[in-house]
């Protein structure tokens, strides 16, 4: 039986999948904290970044033609950063809240910690399409470019510090597709899943 009741959620998103907003409202209806770009680029900023400066390399891939190592030191913004972000993820394990990050390799960063719930939130290509159209108010083929562009960048991102397994069966407790599902149904799946897994691990749903 774990002694430990805080509980450690990471979401992978596709981007146009609702994944973003999927993890607030779940962590509103749980009482977690959601850790995403806003949280970590506060936490950042704090420590002396710029918040404009992270803005431009939240999520970039290490461009490995320009990047090096002198003395054991690597010389990439992109990999500095990542490795800025993956520091604070840990440090907010270790308050002991339980918590919900968003991205940014948090799956793989915190593989091993105790009571990880990982998931992957996904949906077929045209909804995606649709949903980036309608929210960004973009035509079907600009959307569809997006889509694309947004595809590519997280799985180079993801590739490039080591999370080989983004998107993949294996690499997840629960991967849901959204495709035909609203926010709030979407949320209630999740929770459901959340709340079995604490009976079968016997973490505490009051804590």
């Amino acid at each position: 039986m774990a002694e430990n009741n805080q509980i450690i959620i990471t979401i992978g998103r596709k981007f146009g999948s609702m994944g973003h907003r999927i993890a607030h409202q779940l962590g509103r209806e749980l009482g977690m904290d959601v850790v995403d770009r806003n949280l970590l680029f506060n936490m950042a900023e704090q420590d002396g970044f710029d918040g404009d400066f992270l803005r431009e390399y939240d999520e970039k891939p290490i461009n490995h033609f320009t990047s090096g190592e002198v003395r054991g030191h690597s010389n990439s913004i992109e990999k500095i950063l990542a490795e800025k972000i993956f520091e604070f993820q840990k440090d907010f394990v270790k308050t002991g809240k339980s918590v919900i990050f968003v991205g940014r390799c948090a799956e793989h960063n915190l593989r091993g910690t105790e009571n990880h719930i990982r998931i992957f939130i996904t949906a077929d290509e045209d909804a995606r399409i649709a949903r980036i159209a309608e929210v960004r108010g973009l035509s079907e083929h600009d959307a569809k470019h997006l889509v694309h562009k947004m595809d590519k960048k997280r799985v180079h991102f993801n590739h490039s510090h080591g999370n080989h397994g983004w998107g993949e069966l294996d690499s997840y407790d629960l991967i849901l597709n959204t495709t035909g599902l609203d926010m709030e149904s979407s949320v209630a799946i999740l929770k459901n899943y959340i709340e079995v897994w604490k009976t079968k691990n016997h973490i505490d749903s009051d804590d």
